[in-house]
């Protein structure tokens, strides 16, 4: 890299993009970090910056890492993001939870290691949520909701009371799921759907009601 540098840095936020501005500004809203760094895999280059932090090409980083770092993936899509989060946890970084001080979060719901949780999001009493979710802006997810893991939730996505998400899943903009239902896995429901059954594995669903993408 040219020269010697100290890693101190107690955040990685392993994602330069638009959706890694968004995460370096919750990160900064609720605090605890004395400083916060990003890897790209797009970064070829030397060590350089980005949004004024520190931005580094991931082999570089992994080498060198402090002992106590901790990490968030800053990547919307869910096959990277859960490639990646298994890529840092195998080189020894721990994952963090990130919630905005504008969030709602019930004292009985659990929120795994990795997620990240946006203003106005409301997650409500006794929910599960995975590891290495993204549950964006105005979100709600009523009691007794299961989530799994590397699922994103798109802005206002409303999920009522029991509902199941699998992992990889993803909701999109303005989703609802009405009581109850089960969502599986790697499942894409699209922007405004109103989902009233069960969805399969695999399967895009959209509009109101919502229906297999194919049948249309």
């Amino acid at each position: 890299m040219g020269k010697n540098i100290s890693f101190s840095f107690q955040l990685v936020l392993w994602g330069a993009s638009g959706h890694g501005k968004v995460v370096l500004d919750i990160a900064k809203a609720g605090g605890g970090f004395d400083d916060i760094l990003f890897l790209d895999d797009a970064h070829d280059g030397p060590a350089g910056q980005f949004c004024d932090h520190a931005l580094f090409r991931p082999c570089d980083y992994l080498q060198r890492r402090t002992a106590n770092a901790h990490f968030i993936i800053s990547i919307g899509k869910n096959a990277v993001r859960a490639a990646r989060f298994q890529d840092a946890v195998r080189h020894g970084l721990q994952p963090a939870t990130l919630v905005h001080p504008a969030a709602i979060v019930s004292g009985s719901a659990r929120i795994g290691g990795g997620t990240v949780v946006m203003p106005r999001v409301v997650v409500n009493a006794a929910a599960y949520i995975g590891e290495n979710c993204i549950l964006n802006t105005a979100a709600v997810i009523e009691h007794d909701c299961q989530i799994g893991n590397h699922v994103h939730l798109s802005p206002g996505v409303l999920l009522a009371g029991g509902v199941t998400v699998g992992p990889l899943s993803h909701l999109g903009i303005g989703a609802v799921v009405l009581p109850g239902i089960r969502i599986g896995e790697a499942v894409t429901v699209g922007a405004g759907a109103v989902v009233t059954k069960a969805v399969p594995n695999g399967t895009t669903v959209v509009g109101v009601p919502a229906r297999a993408h194919k049948s249309f």
